[in-house]
């Protein structure tokens, strides 16, 4: 058998085999599933190809009627990001304290940049804390009671507000002592890390989360994909977690 052969069972059971080397799913909410046939070993399950998909399901059966599922991925567009995307940022940054090895004003807007959508407008604050503001601010927004490398409060939470149409408004709070101790732990440049903890801040005002495994997956892909871009390495190689920005 050189192609899957495709049936359609009804209510009671009935089997009809359709010709078919894709199946097209619409879910209640409207939102689709396809299901392609083509694969000689295996069928794969994703979104529509015109749609923002992260990962598709590949499944194989395997011995004794197992089923193995694999995941592909598709490369991550940096085309709707990065120092050409033709929006404007609007960055202050305030030093609370600044430590040695803090960076500069200049290259904290170089990565807030690289992880700005295309054409997006922003207008940021970014502060630089040390650990007894950060355990302050981190235990009055959050409710809890440490100093977290870094914190993102986004004002309009993806709302419009009077005046400030497609303006992303926010600020970023960087807890200097942490992002030096976690940078030596996790056998980092503390440069690396700086730029690491930016981008995912700014992300975060984007929108962008990591509260289950899938978004994480995603988001992981989309700051590694930026940091390369910006010259420096996969950030989540030797890290064992995520940061534990809320």
């Amino acid at each position: 058998m050189s192609k899957p052969e495709v049936y359609a069972v009804d209510a009671d059971g009935k089997q009809k085999r359709v010709k078919a080397e894709a199946l097209r799913i619409v879910l209640a909410d409207g939102s689709e599933l396809q299901v392609l046939l083509d694969e000689q070993d295996g069928l794969l399950i994703g979104t529509p190809a015109g749609d923002h998909a992260p990962a598709r399901l590949l499944l194989r059966p395997g011995a004794a009627n197992a089923v193995r599922i694999e995941v592909e991925r598709d490369p991550v567009d940096l085309s709707v990001l990065g120092a050409d995307r033709e929006g404007s940022l609007d960055l202050a940054v305030q030093y609370g304290v600044r430590p040695k090895g803090t960076p500069g004003k200049k290259l904290l807007r170089l990565w807030a940049a690289a992880a700005l959508e295309a054409g997006l407008d922003a207008s940021l604050t970014l502060r630089v804390v040390d650990e007894a503001e950060g355990r302050a601010l981190n235990r009055d927004y959050r409710s809890k009671d440490y100093a977290t490398n870094v914190l993102s409060f986004a004002f309009n939470e993806g709302e419009a507000m009077p005046g400030m149409d497609d303006i992303l408004m926010g600020d970023l709070v960087l807890c200097a002592p942490v992002v030096e101790r976690e940078a030596l732990e996790q056998g980092k440049t503390l440069e690396a890390h700086w730029a690491h903890l930016v981008v995912h801040g700014v992300l975060h005002l984007q929108g962008y989360d990591h509260m289950d495994e899938v978004e994480a997956e995603a988001m992981e892909a989309l700051e590694t994909a930026i940091l390369q871009s910006l010259g420096y390495p996969d950030p989540y190689l030797s890290e064992k977690g995520a940061p534990d920005e809320a």
